[in-house]
């Protein structure tokens, strides 16, 4: 009996042996759909904010981060850094041949897929590029990507990859370096088909995925087969809380790590509770805009007087409580060319309306300001509205939906405009829409200028980064000179964190990097 007894309790014992083996089992390193199941042993960190895209596909991103896990899975090329260079990646070196129309990547060999889809290759790099021409996919990323002057891509083995161009372009590297260009694997593709792909990434990065629905809640693990340095974390949690205020609450007690959250208010609040908080820049400014073809603004006097009439420094302290800045140009300075030092504010209200009597307006001049009527645009567009009333321009403010703001904005039909508004890390796309040949169309300004233009030509094509950027920065001054287009204030936002989280930092492309983060 004794001894019956005995076994029981030995089988017992072995029974808890397992159990406990099980509790501190790794999470899995391959992305299969199946393991989410978190483990007790892991160390988790739970993100949250209150939106994202609905596709991991990255031919739909319209910026680095869509989707709050997509940089730690997917990679490039070779990684955009903040200065504005470029440094390898999935390719270790590359060579530009002296008429810097053909580049030839090297590969990083080994490097493995996430989910058992086997070693990255050049082909993976000739897909991800052409899969772009495919009018089915509906990119969106072809002219960042500059397809339409990529003649050919060559394999001629599997770790080398040939591109070559139709005309020289000084960024093609920069452009195989941000979100435009993020590789995919051909296989996963094949294998999981284009809708597939909108909801199963397949990555090279640190961390994998393993679980969810993006726009909702996703997952993701270490990948043990990564080949830089491993995570210290092991899972990544990330959660969609549409409301705001929930998402506040969730932070506030612990349950999430990081959020983001563009509300100074918020932002000091937390603070004070002692969180730490990162500021995120955004590649968006906010700009009040006029057009030189329509009354008054046809008149370069009453241009300057409107120059006059503004304070961005207020908007600075009443909107953003003194946390962001006044931009330098009519570009957001992290990108590539941005001109720095020149643009300086000249607030001085008694002035402007010296200047509209001077233009013919002694008893003040009527206009009409148009901005979107959404919880963004609101403050800057009353604050704008006051403003150029005490310079004496009589305001009929207009505050309408998005879709009718751009008709007016886009027909030329405008006169004078507010709005936040983006470029892209080159600012190119910026640069040019306000070139003759733009309007009617991107160009709100109505600006006709041949100095500007030749400006601008002589930027897009140019051989070498340096005349690039002294042509573009020359097209800035011009543009600004002209007192068509004012960059009022930066946007961004911060991340949120609790006190015990260390080693997130901010890549040249704007987005977060939690791949060296750490949970104390």
């Amino acid at each position: 009996m004794e001894r019956r007894k005995f076994l029981i309790l030995l089988v017992l014992m072995f029974s808890v042996v397992l159990m406990l083996a099980a509790c501190t089992t790794k999470a899995p390193d391959t992305a299969q759909p199946n393991t989410g199941q978190q483990i007790q042993s892991e160390k988790v960190l739970y993100l949250g904010r209150t939106w994202e895209d609905k596709s991991w596909d990255p031919a739909t991103f319209t910026s680095s981060g869509p989707i709050a896990l997509a940089p730690m899975i997917y990679e490039n090329l070779a990684v955009f850094n903040s200065d504005g260079s470029s440094s390898p990646q999935l390719a270790e070196s590359w060579d530009i041949s002296a008429d810097t129309l053909t580049y030839t990547f090297h590969l990083r060999q080994g490097v493995q897929w996430h989910g058992d889809y086997g070693e990255f290759n050049s082909e993976d790099v000739k897909f991800s590029f052409e899969r772009h021409r495919d009018e089915t996919l509906g990119s969106l990323q072809q002219e960042t990507l500059g397809l339409a002057n990529i003649a050919a891509i060559d394999t001629p083995d599997k770790y080398t990859v040939v591109f070559k161009l139709n005309a020289p372009d000084v960024d093609f590297i920069t452009r195989c370096s941000i979100y435009s260009s993020l590789i995919t694997s051909k296989a996963a593709f094949d294998k999981l088909g284009l809708q597939g792909y909108h909801l199963t990434p397949i990555g090279t990065g640190p961390f994998a995925y393993v679980s969810g629905t993006p726009g909702s809640r996703t997952e993701a693990v270490k990948f043990d087969h990564y080949w830089g340095n491993k995570p210290k974390v092991d899972r990544v949690v990330h959660q969609v809380i549409p409301d705001q205020n929930t998402l506040y609450t969730a932070f506030e007690n612990g349950e999430l790590d990081l959020i983001h959250s563009s509300n100074m208010d918020k932002v000091t609040e937390f603070l004070a509770a002692g969180k730490q908080a990162l500021y995120v820049p955004s590649l968006q400014l906010l700009y009040i805009g006029v057009n030189m073809k329509l009354a008054p603004f046809d008149n370069e006097v009453v241009r300057q007087a409107y120059f006059h009439a503004i304070n961005p420094s207020y908007y600075v302290e009443q909107i953003f409580l003194g946390k962001e800045s006044i931009p330098s140009s009519y570009i957001p300075e992290q990108c590539k060319y941005a001109l720095t030092g020149y643009f300086s504010p000249s607030y001085n209200p008694q002035k402007a309306k010296e200047m509209l009597a001077q233009a013919g307006y002694p008893n003040g001049i009527n206009i009409t300001l148009w901005a979107v009527n959404d919880e963004l645009s609101t403050a800057p567009a009353l604050i704008t509205e006051n403003q150029l009333k005490e310079s004496g321009f009589i305001v009929d403010l207009q505050m309408v939906d998005f879709g009718v703001f751009i008709d007016k904005v886009r027909s030329g039909a405008a006169a004078m405009w507010l709005l936040y508004n983006s470029t892209n890390f080159l600012g190119d796309d910026t640069v040019n829409r306000y070139t003759s040949y733009m309007y009617p169309g991107s160009n709100w300004c109505g600006v006709t200028d041949s100095d500007y233009d030749a400006k601008v030509t002589a930027g897009l094509t140019a051989t070498t980064e340096a005349d690039k950027r002294t042509a573009f920065q020359a097209a800035q001054k011009r543009l600004i000179d002209l007192n068509v287009l004012y960059p009022a204030t930066t946007f961004g936002d911060y991340t949120l964190m609790q006190p015990n989280i260390s080693g997130v930092t901010i890549k040249g492309d704007l987005y977060i990097d939690i791949s060296n983060a750490d949970k104390n």
